[in-house]
């Protein structure tokens, strides 16, 4: 991610980045062959693997259970795919430690999902307490998974490339479905583009932060898979963003500044 300092109201911002095709989220296949008796009402994610994200697994919140189709294979009953939460005594943060995905043929390690308590947030952040007005029930879904990609070496377990999912994106939070029709999408080991890390509210005459992050778009608020880039982005790989600014006058053209990113954060 890189933080420049900028000072203007935004009009739009494009990214210099050649993106790269993905596969077409909207067609994966959401079929699940057997679930479990479930206790409470269940929350779907799928997750997808691969450049074609042709490898796909399911997660399935229910109460203090997580169930990870691990094996990719759609039953999530098999023996090893339930998992507790992790009692640490802290009340506002379910952890589930998941451990690892051995699907399509790769190996993917160290799986955790969490769950945060969003009330804490709202008095000091306006996207939060609209967020929750309208979601008054709403949790702060984040994911993190070391990801066995083909010829990328990364921090994590075994070379493996550290990925990791926020609560939010640029396109909303993250919230798991009622239904596996209407569950988000998460791709890991895709295609990467530079993105805007979050929404930006940019005042005339404040300093704010432009945060830009490197990751695969999924389907769905909040599902952008981010890299964590150090030792897998090459340091003098800078992203370039231009900021198309108001006309200073009616009737002059709006001015473009174009901005070379070079801090890393």
């Amino acid at each position: 991610m890189n933080r420049p300092r900028l000072l203007a109201a935004l009009a739009c911002i494009f990214l210099c980045a050649a993106p790269l095709s993905a596969a077409d989220l909207t067609l994966i296949d959401r079929k699940i062959t057997k679930e479990p008796a479930y206790k409470s009402k269940p929350k779907y994610c799928l997750l997808a693997f691969g450049p074609e994200a042709r490898t796909r697994v399911w997660l399935v919140q229910d109460g203090d259970t997580l169930y990870v189709d691990r094996n990719g294979n759609g039953d999530l009953t098999e023996e090893g795919e339930r998992v507790a939460r992790k009692e640490d005594g802290n009340d506002t943060l379910t952890t589930f430690r998941a451990g690892d995905i051995r699907a399509g043929g790769r190996i993917h390690k160290n799986l955790h999902v969490y769950l945060n308590k969003l009330d804490s947030l709202a008095e000091r952040d306006a996207e939060v307490k609209e967020y929750l007005a309208r979601n008054p029930q709403a949790r702060g879904y984040s994911l993190a998974l070391d990801v066995e990609m083909l010829g990328r070496k990364g921090r994590g377990l075994g070379g493996r490339v550290e990925q990791y999912v926020s609560s939010r994106d640029v396109n909303g939070f993250l919230a798991f479905a009622d239904d596996p029709r209407h569950a988000p999408v998460i791709h890991f080991g895709g295609p990467w583009q530079v993105t805007l890390f979050g929404r930006h509210r940019l005042t005339p005459g404040r300093q704010a932060d432009l945060v830009l992050g490197v990751g695969t778009p999924g389907q769905g608020a909040g599902t952008t898979a981010y890299v964590a880039y150090e030792g897998v982005v090459p340091k003098e790989a800078h992203p370039r963003a231009e900021i198309v600014y108001p006309p200073r006058r009616p009737g002059e053209p709006p001015v473009r500044e174009l901005y070379e990113l070079k801090h890393r954060c």
